[in-house]
């Protein structure tokens, strides 16, 4: 059997939403899988059933000539397991490696539907309450219903884009990037802290209220992707392969140069100095 390490279901999972979204597969990938299936076949050739009573032949010579053919087919399979599963472990790790390679161009590829559909949505958010809680809109009302149905196919068509996203990162060995908020850092970027960010405290008062809004919305995916078009402070934008760890590093630099500004109203000029060091680092 093939184990975790040159497992290639993530690879396969990849290859099949690049395809969904005609993106470029090229025909070594193609290839490659084929052999995955050969030598997979092969690793689990089976040898023939064990004879019944049926099979008792009528004469000795019979006997000895099925036992001369069953002993052969025996030798057959067993020998393609072994050699199958020799050949499984670097077909395997190519395949994989293949579709790793692919996987920053695929990703980078996605951006421009998703960027359409961004702007599609803005349109559709214009049109809607200020709040976005499906609970307290007004469904008896064709101006709410109206853009809340374009916007709900639009929502579920970037969901889309952003699981065939996440399914390319896993084959990319970019799965569990950016820790618990990668979803959102795979959709949205924070603001760069400042010195003035940081004094004036930008993350208290403007930026975590949109990420709350963003976790409390989880279960509602219309309304949080219409409350991400609206942020003031989050930017929509679908990383790059290696952007969402990037993003969950600003948060981290905000949060240490916040842990030197302290609780004092007017910082002074040593705490400033110590921010400064802080978004340096």
């Amino acid at each position: 059997m093939i184990d975790f390490g040159y497992d290639t279901r993530q690879a396969q999972v990849a290859v099949k939403s690049a395809e969904r979204r005609d993106l470029p597969v090229p025909d070594e990938i193609r290839d490659t899988a084929a052999m995955v299936d050969v030598a997979l076949k092969a690793a689990h050739m089976k040898t023939p059933e064990r004879p019944t009573i049926n099979d008792v032949p009528s004469t000795p010579e019979e006997l000895a000539a099925l036992i001369e053919e069953r002993a052969h087919a025996q030798r057959i399979a067993a020998s393609h397991r072994a050699i199958g599963t020799d050949y499984l472990e670097p077909i395997a790790r190519k395949y994989n490696q293949l579709v790793r390679d692919q996987v920053p161009g695929w990703i980078r590829a996605l951006q421009p539907e998703f960027n359409g559909l961004v702007k599609q949505l803005r349109t559709q958010a214009k049109k809607l309450p200020a709040n976005l809680d499906k609970t307290w809109l007004d469904w008896n009302d064709p101006a709410v219903t109206g853009p809340w149905e374009k916007a709900e196919g639009i929502a579920f068509q970037l969901d889309q884009i952003v699981n065939d996203r996440k399914s390319m990162a896993a084959a990319g060995a970019l799965g569990g990037e950016g820790g618990k908020d990668n979803e959102l850092y795979a959709v949205a970027k924070l603001p760069d802290p400042t010195v003035e960010g940081v004094v004036q405290h930008r993350m208290r008062t403007h930026i975590s209220p949109e990420v709350a809004k963003w976790r409390e919305l989880k279960r509602q995916p219309v309304s949080r992707w219409l409350a991400l078009a609206r942020s003031e402070h989050l930017t929509i934008e679908l990383a790059t392969p290696d952007e969402v760890r990037e993003r969950a590093a600003v948060w981290d630099k905000w949060r240490d140069a916040l842990a030197e500004r302290g609780h004092a109203p007017l910082p002074g000029p040593r705490t400033i100095k110590a921010i400064e060091s802080a978004l340096r680092g």
